[in-house]
């Protein structure tokens, strides 16, 4: 295994040692006097050494043979020149190149490096023999014994040298290049005795803690103290090492591996055995034995220390089959133990960690926006009462240019652990009150519902990015609705507190999503000015099957109702459900009994197939046509089942009420989402329910009860 700095400097190597030979056969083979001027030794030596170069620039880390090879021809070319060389005196400027040549040593290991010095050696022998010189003079006898000297000089200094870089200064343990090289080693030699290779990665709890206490001379003394212990640990490790840090890894045999899972290991993407509960047994009891035994006490400073240590296991092959892998693999099962409290986590592959390619993921899905390449669906919203369209909401895709069309499930993830979200938030906020402006030039009215990341709720300017988009569309403010989860707003309630009032003062809307999925639901609700809950999908999916989940969400629809606020039941995706929320009193209705999420060409489609059909289909409920200010319009006159398409018509089809107005222009407010039946400043009862005071800020009609 290399780094990418011990590579480069190999290739350097590989490139620069037979350049110099090429320039000393081109020197040989045009110098005037030279003993190799214009012979056919002295151009072959250099189209080797050429050859060489190329091939010093294009090797890649795992050619081991590449070192060899160039010595070897090296080596051949030398002796070649040297067999024909006219005199004595003349071959000596090729001898004193083969001692020089050993230094390819240094990149091979210690048996290769053996057998390289005696080939150089041999070919300087058969040259000189070849040459007619072998006896005549001290020099050939000389530039054997420099030979070998060099090659055992060179080998020596490197390995010292390689071994002092491998090794960690405080513990005399290989450091974390040694433990990846080193334990990679070992992890080879036990998978090839057709074993398992169990990595256990020991971290010291609260060692920080240790170090304040008493200082970084008691924190590196226990340091000391357990790695020695690691050492003489029973079983006795293949291999012991400091990760880093507070980190140990050690390497231990395992049980032979059983041949379902060899089977499976040898064929790439195939999906390997879960492991049996006596494997899984076996593996924590060799965590806790390791645990056990460097818990102490230890005398530290005068003080005794007990050890407080947590453990991640990863085996081969059944995580992976390098160190590497099976590092990052104990590293997640370690931090999932710490999470939830356990001293031993194993690792399977259910564990959330970040993955090599979400790392590539996130750095194309920072250049996805200016490629164009995000999109957003719209899923309908539909009145539980008149059954007509009122809203959408906006869901983001990725049409990545090699994996197709991503849901937010897949890149998601990686965004939120990062500001990109909120660059990503501010895409879908524009691109969505767009859509909706578009609609409102061709007289489809149609609010939109954007979800909020939590890392929005803390910018201070989040108020101003909202307003600012709406103006830039020349929309009312109450054509948006933000949709915040509840765990979004327990990282910093006040400031989340500040952030949403501000936005409620501008009139736009707000959605409590997810509700009744959080520890502080109620609390929330009192405390923040929301105008809509939305019931979590997992429960109104399992409401039909499950008295409890049917009771939840009639509670929750009977709690929103007495606060003023719209209920919203997602996850609707069959008829007997939407038939249940209807009966239960659900005010809007959304999932894909309704409509499957949409791109916006098709939600115009929609929308406009609504909205020719809407005079046909009846008189519904009183929904606000919202005042929208029109050139020349009418007033709505309460058709429902239609989106209002040129003037009057409610989107739903549920105008009137009111003096509510429909047309083109862009000023004004336009339908809401709300089943008060009253137009702006109505009181806006529905079931006997009065509405929630102060709901209605900027001419937002109020939510029904």
């Amino acid at each position: 295994m290399h780094s990418g700095r011990t590579f480069a400097d190999r290739r350097r190597f590989l490139v620069a040692a037979p350049t110099g030979a090429a320039t000393l056969f081109l020197l040989a083979a045009v110098l005037p006097g030279s003993p190799g001027q214009l012979r056919w030794e002295s151009w072959t030596g250099l189209l080797v050494a050429a050859g060489n170069v190329v091939l010093g620039l294009v090797a890649r880390p795992r050619w081991s043979w590449v070192p060899p090879f160039a010595a070897a021809t090296m080596a051949a070319a030398l002796a070649l020149a040297l067999a024909g060389a006219p005199s004595g005196s003349d071959a000596d400027m090729y001898l004193v190149w083969f001692p020089p040549l050993c230094a390819y040593v240094a990149l091979v290991a210690t048996p290769a490096a053996i057998l390289m010095i005696v080939m150089i050696a041999g070919a300087l022998v058969a040259g000189v023999a070849a040459g007619g010189d072998l006896g005549q003079s001290a020099g050939p006898v000389s530039a054997v014994l420099s030979t070998v000297v060099a090659g055992a000089v060179v080998k020596g200094l490197f390995r010292a040298g390689l071994l002092q870089s491998h090794a960690d200064p405080l513990t005399n343990l290989a450091n974390r290049a040694g433990t990846l090289e080193r334990g990679q080693s070992a992890v080879a030699e036990i998978q090839a005795e057709g074993r398992e290779a169990i990595l256990v990665l020991v971290d010291i709890n609260r060692f920080h803690e240790i170090n304040d206490a008493l200082g970084h001379v008691g924190g590196d003394r226990l340091l000391q103290i357990i790695a020695r212990t690691l050492s003489g640990l029973r079983p006795i490790p293949a291999f012991v090492g400091r990760a880093g840090g507070d980190e140990f890894a050690l390497v231990f045999r395992g049980m032979p591996v059983p041949p379902t899972v060899a089977a499976a290991a040898s064929r790439p993407g195939a999906p390997l055995p879960v492991p049996t509960a006596a494997e899984t047994k076996r593996r924590r009891v060799l965590g806790r034995r390791v645990l056990r035994q460097i818990q102490g006490p230890f005398q530290v400073c005068g003080v005794d220390v007990e050890v407080d240590a947590s453990v991640g296991i990863a085996v081969t092959p059944r995580d992976s089959t390098t160190m590497s892998g099976l590092l990052t693999c104990a590293d997640s099962a370690l931090l999932r133990a710490k999470r939830v409290g356990e001293s031993v986590g194993l690792w399977d592959p259910g564990i959330t960690g970040v993955r090599p390619e979400e790392i590539a993921l996130y750095a194309q899905l920072r250049t996805a926006i200016t490629r164009g390449e995000l999109l957003l669906f719209y899923q309908p919203l539909q009145s539980a009462r008149s059954g007509g369209i009122v809203g959408a909401e906006a869901l983001l895709r990725w049409h990545h240019p090699t994996r197709g069309l991503l849901a937010p499930g897949v890149f998601l993830p990686v965004a939120e652990r990062s500001p990109l979200i909120a660059d990503l938030t501010r895409w879908v906020l524009d691109e969505a009150l767009r859509q909706c402006a578009a609609w409102a030039d061709e007289g489809l009215h149609l609010p939109v519902s954007v979800n909020l990341s939590a890392r929005m709720l803390v910018l201070d300017d989040l108020p101003q990015v909202v307003a600012g988009s709406l103006a830039a569309h020349g929309l009312a403010s109450d054509v948006l609705t933000l949709e915040i989860t509840e765990s979004a707003l327990v990282t910093q309630p006040t400031r989340a507190a500040t952030m949403l009032s501000e936005l409620r003062t501008q009139g736009v809307a707000l959605s409590l999503d997810d509700f009744g999925t959080g520890y502080s639901s109620m609390e929330i609700l009192k405390a923040l000015p929301f105008d809509e809950v939305k019931i979590d999908r997992g429960f109104v999916t399992d409401a039909r099957g499950s008295l409890p989940d049917a009771a939840i969400v009639r509670s929750v629809l009977d709690l929103g109702h007495r606060l003023g606020l719209r209920v919203v039941g997602e996850g609707i995706e069959d008829d007997r459900t939407l038939a249940m929320m209807i009966d239960l009193g659900c005010d809007l209705l959304q999932g894909e009994a309704i409509s499957v999420p949409l791109p916006a060409a098709k939600m115009s489609e929609l929308l406009r197939s609504r909205a020719a059909a809407g005079p046909a289909a009846g008189a519904g409920g009183g929904r606000t046509g919202g005042g929208r200010a029109a050139a020349g319009g009418a007033a709505g006159s309460g058709a429902a089942g239609g989106v209002v398409a040129g003037g009057g018509v409610a989107v739903g089809g549920e105008a009137g009420g009111g003096a509510g107005q429909a047309g083109a222009g862009r000023s004004g407010s336009l339908p809401t989402r709300d089943e008060s039946g009253t137009a702006p400043g109505g009181c806006g009862q529905e079931h006997g329910v009065p509405a929630r005071s102060g709901r209605r800020i900027g001419g937002r009609p109020t939510s029904s009860g």
